[in-house]
């Protein structure tokens, strides 16, 4: 039984915290909210867990897309439309949502069968 236990903690020890790479976005957004000029940083924030999700293959779901909103803000169009896509790729839940903002601004969305509409 005690063997059981050392095996189990010991496993648990190794297995990453969290499913997904939130890196300091809840602290970053929290900055932001208080204060929107501190929107360089929640960017920087929100790129930086992007990419330590992207490595391995943990990106938190939502970030992608509010990245792109950013994005958009900023009148970068481009860079906004490609986040949205890489979001509904990543989470095909989002995919009514996605497709309407991707549509809505242009864009291609894609079909249960992967081709775009």
């Amino acid at each position: 039984m005690m063997a059981a236990l050392m095996t189990l903690t010991g496993l648990a020890a190794c297995a990453p915290a969290t499913r997904f790479e939130w890196g300091a976005y809840e602290p970053a957004l929290y900055a932001y909210a208080q204060n929107p000029e501190n929107r360089e940083a929640y960017r920087t924030a929100l790129e930086r867990a992007i990419e330590a999700g992207r490595k391995r293959d943990a990106v938190a779901p939502g970030l992608l897309a509010e990245l792109g909103y950013l994005h958009l803000q900023a009148g970068e169009t481009a860079q906004a439309l490609t986040l949205f896509q890489e979001e509904r790729a990543r989470f095909p839940e989002s995919a009514v949502f996605m497709d309407r903002v991707i549509v809505g601004l242009g864009g291609q969305a894609a079909v249960a069968g992967g081709e775009a509409q």
